[in-house]
């Protein structure tokens, strides 16, 4: 709205016009001077433009259409299993459990690997548990982590000023969690979090 056009207690409103409903902005005849002018309709409360006259034409400010079959979703029924066991859904153990979320449409789970020492200076493989060539597996870095006495690091961890000396490198090849690192930390152990789809 142009500041000449700004009635009395209406500073810096956004709409030029004002209706009560879809039926009395349709019945509203604009002129040429109108075309982009925005008008506000209380039921339902919508914002809407003036593109064009010939024919009438408002345009919302904004609208979002969704369509659930472009979503991947649970049911009720699984949303309320999924609550219900809240608690083993986020139970982190060494056989497969669920994660409760999807990732490209696909239920994503998990496992933690327990992978002993970490090498001293070397790489070491170790073989995924029950793993499956048709599965999309990852790293969940944010729960991966070596553990000595009290003493917790992050994995993959990466050192401050040692120029990639003390570096903990990981990766998943083929069927195998690769750890490699060029410093001795044989005194910690691994837990490493992998995530996966099915297929």
């Amino acid at each position: 709205m142009q500041h000449k056009a700004v009635g009395l207690g209406n500073i810096h409103q956004i709409h030029n016009y004002e209706f009560d409903t879809i039926e009395e902005r349709d019945a509203f005849i604009p002129s040429l001077e109108d075309l982009k002018l925005i008008c506000l309709v209380n039921s339902p409360f919508s914002y809407y433009s003036l593109k064009s006259i010939e024919p009438i034409e408002w345009k919302p400010l904004s609208t979002v259409t969704i369509n659930l079959e472009d979503f991947s979703v649970y049911s009720q029924a699984e949303t309320l299993e999924l609550l219900s066991a809240k608690q083993n859904i986020y139970d982190i153990k060494s056989s497969e459990y669920k994660c409760g979320y999807l990732r490209g449409g696909k239920e994503v789970f998990g496992i933690e690997v327990d992978c002993g020492a970490l090498p001293n200076t070397t790489t070491k493989n170790i073989t995924i548990p029950d793993y499956n060539v048709n599965y999309n597996y990852w790293i969940k870095a944010s729960e991966s982590y070596a553990l000595k006495e009290k003493t917790i690091m992050p994995l993959p961890y990466v050192g401050i000023n040692q120029n990639g000396a003390t570096n903990i490198n990981i990766a998943i090849v083929n069927e195998t969690i690769r750890i490699v690192n060029f410093y001795n930390y044989s005194t910690y152990n691994a837990k490493i979090v992998l995530n996966y789809t099915k297929g």
